[in-house]
Order: structure tokens, then sequence, then C-alpha cells
């Protein structure tokens, strides 16, 4: 019976140091998504809300593999056509974020948000639309491309696409 206690024990301290962090979650939980899970940072329902139609599943770019880079496509359901792109950058802490946006020689501007240039921009287009969203999450960025929507600042598509981003950012963290 001594033995059967103390193996109960042993066992039950194994699993509760492997349970990780202080906060009660896993440490699997409190770690970032792997660049291979990009395509977990968003839901279908929520690029089809964005984009205004139903798309398929987000697909992972494995034609283009890059080191630290992942790229997930989600594409219209009626025309096929590639709707929201979502890159996943990790090992990005020493860049600023302006570093992946389009040059800005080819008409592109660059508008902070939330007041910190290195936490989340927006890239705009000569036209003053939104091109892209682009958020640090943790030690690696987030880049939120939506080709076919033409978003003017402060509309509500512009914030909608802006806590998209903000949102896969924040899950990439693993939160």
């Amino acid at each position: 019976m001594k033995a059967s206690t103390f193996t109960t024990a042993v066992l039950l301290a194994i699993a509760i140091s492997g349970c990780g962090a202080s906060d009660g979650k896993s440490s699997v939980e409190n770690a970032a998504v792997s660049k291979e899970d990009v395509c977990t940072l968003l839901t279908t329902a929520e690029v089809s809300q964005l984009v205004g139609e139903k798309v398929h599943d987000g697909k992972r770019d494995t034609k283009h593999v890059y080191p630290n880079t992942a790229v997930c496509t989600w594409t219209s359901v009626s025309h096929d056509m590639p709707l929201l792109l979502l890159t996943y950058n990790v090992h990005t802490s020493s860049h600023k974020l302006d570093y992946y946006a389009p040059p800005l020689d080819m008409g592109y501007t660059i508008k902070e948000l939330n007041g910190s240039p290195n936490e989340a921009i927006a890239v705009l287009t000569s036209k003053k639309s939104l091109f892209e969203v682009i958020v640090r999450s943790g030690e690696n960025t987030v880049l939120l491309t939506a080709p076919f929507l033409e978003e003017k600042e402060g509309s509500k598509l512009w914030n909608s696409e802006i806590q998209l981003a903000k949102l896969a950012a924040k899950r990439a963290k693993g939160k």
C-alpha cells in the first residue's frame, strides 16, 4: 500500500512539474506558435467576415519555403483568388517593423498605430488606402495583407483589418 502511495505521489509530482508557468497554462500554451502553424492564427470565419465573402480554409505556402517565414493564404470560394495573406516571421525582434514594409519609394507610406513604431504599423498605398498591417508578436512579426480591400483610414474595414492583425499577433504569442 505504501509503495502505491509513493508511486502515485511521484507521478503527481511529474505531472505538476510539467505544467509550466504559474498562470496555469502549459509551457506549450505559453510558447509562440511555430511558423508551420501560421494558418491557425486566424479562422476561416474571421477571414470571411473581413473580406465579405466565403473563403476556403487557409493554406500554408509550401512552394516558397524560407527559414524563418511562413505564409498562409485564404482564397475566395467563388473565384479562387487570394483574398487574405498572413505572413509570420519568427525571430525578428532585431528589426524595426518598417523593415517588412514595401519600399517607400514605390509610393507606400507608414502610419504608426498605438503610438509605437515598433509595435504596430499600417502600410498605406499612394491612394492612402490600407495595403498591409504589420504587428509585433513578442520576438516575432505578423503581416496581414488583404490585396483587394481598399479601406480608407478610419473606416470600419480599416479598423477590422487592424484588429484582425492584432488578434493573429496575440495568438502567435501563444495567448
